[in-house]
């Protein structure tokens, strides 16, 4: 297995999940940027060590990289993929460290 902070990237913090996060008073649910790599076991370990709370599940998926032009719409280059885990803590449980942010 891997070291965690070689599986958990880091925290992703959109609009979108800053909703997810705050819809339930209940049942947490976060989403962080990892390692392509990394099964939903490896994460679900790295995240109870890391944080110190209880998972209930986990869901991935890959973003795949974008098309992007330079120098005047001449070159074209492509973003890397990347892996993205939406983590599901059981009830009563947060993370702080992300609460605030």
């Amino acid at each position: 297995m891997a070291e965690i902070h070689e599986i958990l990237v880091a925290p992703h913090i959109t609009e979108e999940t800053a909703k997810m996060m705050a819809a339930s008073k209940n049942v947490k649910k976060y989403v962080f940027k990892v390692a392509k790599s990394a099964t939903k076991t490896e994460i679900k370990d790295a995240i109870e060590k890391r944080f110190n709370v209880q998972v209930d599940s986990v869901n991935t998926l890959i973003n795949r990289g974008k098309i992007k032009r330079m120098r005047m719409g001449m070159a074209a280059g492509k973003k890397s993929n990347w892996k993205k885990a939406y983590i599901t803590l059981k009830a009563g449980q947060s993370i702080a460290e992300i609460e605030g942010v």
